[in-house]
């Protein structure tokens, strides 16, 4: 018999790829940080010798969800500046309580409290774009987190750089400290077209090309940032990314509510990827990302919470739900926005977007062993016709019992065994008492 470190095994098990079905009473081997193999579950107890055996018997097993586009430190802003339209909501909301509270400790609070929601509704991999990416880093390396981390650029003077130079110098500095550590992927993170100069932009598709590093930027995030384009440069963001060559594989290009179909055309024949957040646009009233056309297009859409300022949940289940019943709206059809698909979205092209891949967002042998597992006994998921719709319209976020990263186990039996629960919301009221109110004031 081979040895493996577990073999976990289901009634229902979903790799998503190679091919996005329900595997009936299968399981998973895992020896160190990998996959070793997906098979039947009899097969496999006859095939492995696991130091620990997990047998699920009411469980779904899936790879952890991809939270493609956030900034996890804002969850220590959830529900300030509520009913505010983008425009206001920035700058009269956030960006002066940031410039009050921002510091190296707001950061860690901030991204110990986000990691936690998303750890235990099932959320494997983040993306963020937020100051002090190294504050961000040291503290997923510590719990074992899976992350890109989108250094901010961004020209006018902020609390982690003086200006755009600083911040590639700061950020690629990170880019090369990272560069061997499995967890971590290191990306450009321009925060918009309109807050970089064109000059600025140059550098970042520079650096992107010469290193094969991945860029993340809000594009078309609002009907009023496109008429500004057309009214400041005399075309759209899309189209002056074109030109300057940056639309392609490396770039994530996140919102994208506004786009004409030249636009789309210019967006899929580059292969430049999307990140849909649908709560934080319907919240904002900012648009919607015309899902459905960029894939039939060929584009590669994942799914972002955005920040909890903007979202108030950083639940993966929450937002797949309401990317399903959005683009079942907007075209008119019941049949878009599949359960299955949105899964998919969620998962592996979650990692694909973020070019990780290869390396998560499915189950398979050689890839990382990012999995979670979720209780169908929970009364809001019971009865179980088709376990990806129980998944999607259910009550899937609050039944996450266990998630491993890299095969470490960061959630048993619904509690996170890689910080105290109690302690961080303890700590989270004592900042918001000593500093969020009074700057709210």
């Amino acid at each position: 018999m081979n040895a493996c470190d577990l073999l976990i095994s289901a009634p229902w098990v979903l790799p998503i790829a190679p091919q996005n079905v329900v595997l009936e009473n299968h399981a998973v081997a895992v020896t160190g940080s990998r996959i070793d193999a997906l098979g039947p579950r009899e097969e496999l107890h006859a095939t492995y010798r696991a130091d620990t055996v997990i047998d699920l018997d009411q469980h779904i097993l899936m790879p952890g969800l991809v939270n493609a586009h956030g900034h996890a430190a804002m969850s220590l802003l959830r529900g300030a500046g509520e009913d505010q339209p983008l425009e206001v909501w920035l700058n009269e909301t956030i960006w002066p309580m940031e410039a009050r509270l921002m510091n190296p400790d707001y950061v860690r609070l901030g991204s110990e409290l986000a990691i936690a929601e998303m750890l235990l509704s099932g959320t494997t991999t983040f993306s963020d774009m937020y100051f002090y990416p190294e504050v961000v880093g040291k503290l997923c390396v510590e719990l074992g987190m899976r992350a890109q981390l989108a250094f901010p650029l961004i020209e006018f003077e902020n609390p982690w750089s003086e200006n755009v130079t600083d911040a590639l110098h700061k950020g690629l500095e990170l880019f090369h400290h990272y560069r061997h550590e499995d967890l971590i992927n290191i990306a450009l993170g321009p925060h918009a077209a309109y807050t970089l100069s064109p000059t600025d932009m140059e550098q970042v598709g520079m650096y992107a090309n010469e290193l094969d590093i991945m860029v993340q930027i809000h594009l078309h995030e609002t009907a009023a940032e496109v008429r500004d384009a057309h009214s400041r440069i005399g075309q759209s963001w899309i189209s002056r990314l074109h030109e300057a060559g940056l639309l392609g594989p490396s770039l994530q290009a996140v919102h994208m509510t506004q786009i004409t179909p030249e636009e789309l055309n210019m967006v899929a024949e580059s292969g430049t990827q999307v990140v849909h957040c649908p709560t934080s646009n319907l919240k904002l009233a900012s648009g919607y990302c015309p899902v459905s056309d960029l894939q039939n297009a060929g584009v590669a859409v994942a799914i972002g919470t955005d920040g909890a300022a903007s979202n108030n949940r950083l639940d993966m289940f929450d937002e797949a739900r309401l990317a399903s019943l959005m683009a079942k709206h907007e075209q008119r059809d019941a049949a878009q926005g599949a359960a299955a698909d949105v899964v998919r979205m969620a998962t592996h092209d979650g990692a694909r977007v973020l070019g990780i891949g290869d390396r998560t967002g499915s189950l398979q042998a050689g890839k990382a062993a990012d999995f979670i597992t979720v209780n169908t006994d929970a009364l809001g998921l019971l009865p179980v016709y088709n376990p990806f719709a129980a998944l999607v319209h259910g009550n899937a976020g609050n039944a996450v019992d266990n998630v491993f990263i890299n095969g470490k186990q960061m959630v048993a039996n619904g509690q996170l065994t890689c910080m105290s629960q109690s302690d961080l919301a303890q700590r989270v009221r004592s900042w918001h008492s000593a500093q969020a109110l009074q700057a709210v004031r």
